[in-house]
């Protein structure tokens, strides 16, 4: 009877788990939910086995899901969720399931096929980011049915008091992809912005020696801190182990972020003088925080009940901040205008987030996105609100600009070496921006859809050329720019520059007018690259300060008795023009004509500086002539040895499209979005076999066990860099027959020394991210010919 009572137990738990999603033919969704085919119950603090809850044993007590997210609020317990997932097509699927928030301590996904085989996926903070089942910084697992296969899943929860939501959210590969992208792009521009000012005002700082600077920046790093560890970056590029300080990262950073936060604004609002009272229950404030914090290090086993009251502390000190302006409002004190914008928009995410975090409120995509929005533009608010604070310390402290200036100084060498590493960091994801939308502009017939992405486009062309710049001057400042001399044919430098620029001034409804005098045949000896910079940096600033009239774009060539080909370029607009004693301050660092021209028409001001540099590498001249009201003209003469025209290496391949004739690609590179850029790039080339590999060694291995006709090799990896690589692979460690193999380096840095040390090495070719799809197929073709 014991044993019939348990069998009618067993089909009671697995029928009441048989609500499940179904993949039917002509109905296969990117993205489901599967919060009403789910159904979830609390364990408690109980430590139950897969075998106790599918079989019954747990007894536990199962609830129907619903809602965008299933949100657990805060909360130590563990949670069993269940479900079942059926295939009725005849092809396998595989998709990926987001199951918890990334800071979920542990999360165990138990399925079981129709004989009963049980396959285990684990993820969550507990584990190293190795172990987790998908290399992602959120909680998912992947799920694979095979035709007209059934599957039941269990998956279990465990949290320490964090708050938690349960999206149950059900991707394809294709949308995961771009949910991917498009949150990579959103946070790209979160975590920019906050990287943008924490440097920023830490700068100021260092370089004033005012402690709200300090404060300021302080909270707006811990801030971010606090947004990665929630969003599982931080957990994914920072501290990938199963540590103490992984696991309560969150609350740490919460903490420091209010009590910076407060600190800051005390000294902004002059709340010690003005509003005592408020002053003294801040410092209570300051007493729990700093309690919670040795709670959370002294007494893990309470950690649950640190969560919440951070979040009430929290929201306690914002209503505190909004009291004492509110105060100071009613007595006449004038508050920042930015600031106090500021500080409402952090008032209203912040009591979004804690409705949310509380359970009071449903847990949306679209919330999150706008919480992450306005705590952006609160910050912006905020960092306005600190430049106006700059303004009024330089009117009462002008000491404070030769003590800037000192440091300044001080500091350059480490400035050059950020400025180094920023331009490198940003063209990574540009690749991916670039490449991904160059990709999805060709596959799309939409008119608009293309117009935005030609914009996208543009916006990330403009910022390419404002990274170079920026790299650039602080080569200038070091006094290492250099040029490279290499034949080329001016005119196809002419034709790409005319084409960039026509587009943008009929964008503006400018007229652009291009006429050369130069031959189509002739080739120079020089740099190409920096002609290009030359014209570019003129050509955007003709169009950035013309609002009507036109542009004229002007090549007068010539040709004397020792074989030299005398250019001069000259570039006239109709724009506002240039009053007569600011002439010859336009290439100094950082000048434009008036200070205000910098926020309406934006730029570093470096942009003609550079190009001044350049002319004179080039040991050319530059000139100016403008009137104010009616226009300005450039002109820039420089003079190249002329080359002996060579005749082009004949290509085997395809000139009217994407195709290697059954080549085969070695690709080694380790960042992700890189390599699912050039994944969707070469998979619509015809006949052409790739293969991906993480890092050199694994490209060494490659190579040793297949056949391939040419490498394109990242240089910064881990295990192995692309330097060490292609060293190996000339030495003959990857096989004899590779010793000659064709090489091309793909790398976001532009340095000359690196360009250098890769052709020293072994390298047939050099080639900067974001790499453009024709020219990477010209270069491969081109190299692929001469075999």
């Amino acid at each position: 009877m014991k044993r019939f009572l348990l069998f009618l137990i067993c089909c009671f738990a697995i029928h009441s788990g048989s609500a499940q999603y179904i993949f039917k033919d002509g109905d296969l969704p990117r993205s489901v939910s599967l919060l009403k085919h789910a159904e979830i119950a609390d364990a408690g603090n109980k430590d139950l086995s897969i075998d106790d809850v599918r079989k019954g044993k747990a007894q536990l007590s199962y609830r129907a899901l619903s809602g965008n997210f299933g949100n657990l609020g805060f909360t130590k317990n563990t949670f069993w969720i269940r479900f079942q997932l059926r295939n009725d097509l005849d092809i396998p699927l595989t998709h990926y399931l987001e199951t918890a928030e990334p800071v979920t301590d542990n999360a165990n996904l138990y399925l079981f096929n129709q004989e009963g085989k049980m396959e285990v996926q684990k993820s969550g903070d507990k584990l190293g980011f190795s172990e987790r089942a998908v290399d992602n910084r959120k909680t998912l697992f992947v799920i694979r049915l095979q035709p007209h296969e059934q599957k039941q899943a269990f998956i279990e929860i465990k949290n320490d008091g964090e708050k938690n939501t349960l999206p149950l959210l059900l991707h394809s590969q294709e949308e995961l992809l771009f949910k991917t992208y498009h949150e990579q792009l959103l946070f790209g521009v979160f975590y920019g912005i906050l990287f943008t000012i924490a440097f920023t005002y830490l700068f100021f700082f260092v370089a004033l020696r005012e402690i709200t600077f300090l404060y300021y920046s302080l909270y707006v790093v811990f801030t971010g801190l606090c947004h990665s560890a929630l969003d599982g970056y931080f957990h994914q590029y920072i501290v990938r182990g199963n540590n103490w300080f992984n696991l309560h990262a969150v609350l740490i950073f919460a903490i420091a972020g209010c009590y910076f936060f407060g600190k800051y604004s005390e000294i902004v609002l002059q709340v010690k003088a003005r509003t005592p009272l408020i002053h003294k229950v801040l410092k209570l404030l300051y007493f729990l925080l700093a309690m919670s914090l040795l709670v959370t290090i002294l007494l893990p086993s309470h950690v649950h009940q640190i969560y919440p009251l951070v979040n009430m502390l929290t929201l306690s000190g914002m209503l505190l901040i909004v009291s004492a302006i509110i105060t100071m409002l009613v007595r006449g004190i004038k508050i920042d205008r930015f600031y106090a914008s500021g500080i409402t928009v952090l008032f209203i995410c912040f009591t979004i987030v804690i409705l949310l975090n509380f359970g009071y409120s449903y847990h949306t995509i679209f919330l999150d996105n706008l919480t992450k929005m306005g705590i952006a533009l609160e910050l912006v608010a905020l960092s306005l609100s600190m430049a106006n604070r700059i303004r009024l310390l330089k009117s009462k402290k002008e000491e404070l600009q030769y003590v800037a200036l000192q440091r300044s100084r001080e500091m350059n060498d480490v400035k050059t070496q950020f400025l180094s590493n920023m331009s490198h960091e940003l063209r990574t994801p540009l690749n991916a921006i670039i490449g991904l939308t160059q990709l999805m502009e060709n596959e799309i017939q939409d008119q608009k859809l293309r117009g935005n992405f030609e914009m996208i486009k543009q916006a990330s062309s403009n910022l390419i050329s404002s990274v170079n710049d920026i790299l650039d001057f602080s080569k200038i400042e070091k006094g290492e720019l250099k040029l490279e001399y290499a034949a080329f044919s001016p005119s196809g430098v002419f034709r790409a520059v005319q084409k960039r620029f026509a587009a943008q001034a009929h964008d503006k409804g400018l007229i652009f007018e291009f006429r050369s005098s130069l031959g189509d045949d002739v080739l120079v000896i020089g740099d190409a690259a920096r002609l290009d910079q030359i014209l570019n940096n003129l050509l955007n600033n003709a169009i950035k300060f013309t609002s009507k009239g036109h542009i004229l774009f002007l090549v007068d060539a010539t040709m004397n008795e020792n074989n030299e080909v005398k250019m001069v370029m000259t570039i006239e607009d109709t724009g506002e023009g240039i009053p007569p004693e600011k002439l010859e301050t336009v290439f100094h660092m950082f000048s434009q004509v008036e200070v205000d021209n910098k926020r309406r028409f934006g730029g570093f001001g470096i942009g003609l500086c550079v190009v001044k540099a350049l002319v004179e590498l080039h040991n050319g001249e530059i000139s100016l002539e403008s009137k104010v009201g009616q226009g300005s003209t450039c002109k820039v003469d420089l003079l190249y040895l002329q080359s002996k025209t060579k005749v082009k290496p004949k290509s085997i391949f395809p000139a009217d499209r994407y195709d290697l004739l059954n080549k085969k690609i070695l690709v080694v590179e380790d960042n992700p979005m890189n390599q699912m850029v050039l994944k969707m790039m070469l998979s619509k080339w015809e006949n052409t076999a790739v293969k991906f590999a993480a890092d050199g060694l694994a490209g060494l291995e490659a190579m040793r066990q297949e056949e391939f006709d040419i490498v394109l090799m990242d240089l910064q990896m881990p295990v192995m860099d692309g330097y060490e690589a292609i060293i190996a692979i000339r030495d003959g460690l990857a096989g004899e027959k590779y010793r000659d193999i064709t090489i091309i380096t793909l790398t976001a840095d532009l340095m000359q020394e690196t360009k250098e040390r890769v052709f020293d090495i072994g390298a047939n070719d050099y080639m900067t991210k974001p790499v453009d799809q024709q020219l990477l197929y010209e270069r491969i073709t081109s190299h692929l010919s001469r075999v």
